[in-house]
């Protein structure tokens, strides 16, 4: 027997509004629309399939079993309205048009977004970027709820579902105090790296632990008058320049640094990160992605453009 169900596009945007924020309230406000139309559509939907979707006993609002068995489905589904709606408008306009939604990480967004923006400014004049900057594990939550279209990170992350897109590798220095015992080599090798006096990023950063495995840093007291962990590497840069000690710099973040701190490349094989874009299938928005990706690239120095992979050690993401 074949049962015919009637649901609406907008009905699917509503239940993936509470879905994303857990709260009637606060999903009708980001819809745009008030909080009794969105509960009858919601309602609507409901009674349509046959479910209900969400136990509104909970606070914050929670997925029934039942929900939590159809709303991957309804983000393919509406995932994939989108898809059609962009292909027939891309199919009347001549010049790229479009929004991209981005999230990037913020070790590369200080360095690379003064480059990128302006280029696509000129470039890509009918490319629209929305950007938020957050960290790794925060952009692939934002990619399987749809909140972004495309990441901007270090690869590779080899996850399930999420298609990875490399750009670029970025070799990583020392920046160490001038009086720092480090600043006698010409050339660092993993084994120079023996001081504990090494400034990192705060938990949550994937460069953190890259520097963490450069280092071959292991859990041990810690005798440091001063120990500061940041989310910031221009942060990092300023207590090497006053405070000692000594951290690794990507290459785009290597640029501009302290008269008292010295900037020491690595032998080879050099320690690097491979940087890239990420997003969930075969986005509708393709197109767009790979011309950002494309502006990403030609935003880059020459000298980065031609860094290849054989002379690097790409350091795993944890």
């Amino acid at each position: 027997m074949n049962t015919k169900v009637n649901f609406s596009l907008t009905q699917i945007e509503y239940v993936l509004a509470v879905y994303k924020h857990g709260h009637f309230a606060r999903a009708a406000e980001a819809c745009h629309v008030t909080q009794p139309t969105l509960s009858m559509q919601i309602q609507k939907l409901e009674e349509e399939l046959d479910v209900v979707i969400f136990d509104r006993s909970k606070k914050p609002i929670l997925l029934t079993t039942a929900g939590r068995q159809i709303i991957e489905q309804l983000q393919s589904v509406l995932f994939e309205a989108k898809k059609v709606t962009s292909m027939i408008h891309a199919s009347k306009e001549k010049e790229l048009e479009g929004e991209i939604n981005i999230g990037i990480i913020p070790t590369i967004a200080p360095d690379l977004l003064p480059r990128l923006l302006p280029l696509v400014d000129k470039s890509l004049s009918g490319l629209k970027l929305s950007i938020m900057e957050l960290q790794t594990h925060r952009i692939i939550e934002a990619l399987n709820n749809d909140e972004i279209d495309v990441g901007i990170l270090a690869l590779p992350l080899k996850i399930p579902k999420i298609i990875e897109f490399p750009l670029y590798y970025e070799p990583f220095s020392i920046l160490c105090h001038k009086n720092h015992d480090l600043a006698k080599h010409k050339k660092i090798h993993y084994s120079d790296l023996k001081y504990g006096d090494v400034w990192l990023l705060e938990e949550g950063h994937c460069l953190r632990h890259q520097i963490i495995d450069v280092c071959s840093l292991k859990p041990k007291i810690d005798h440091r008058k001063f120990k500061f962990e940041s989310g910031s590497l221009e942060t990092l840069k300023n207590l090497v320049q006053s405070n000692g000690g000594y951290t690794l710099l990507p290459a785009l973040s290597a640029e501009n640094y302290g008269k008292d701190t010295r900037l020491i490349p690595f032998e080879r094989p050099i320690p690097a990160r491979q940087v890239g874009l990420v997003y969930r299938r075969e986005h509708y928005k393709s197109e767009l992605i790979e011309a950002l990706g494309a502006s990403i690239i030609d935003a880059l120095p020459a000298e980065i453009q031609k860094i290849r992979q054989k002379d690097l050690d790409i350091i795993a993401i944890e």
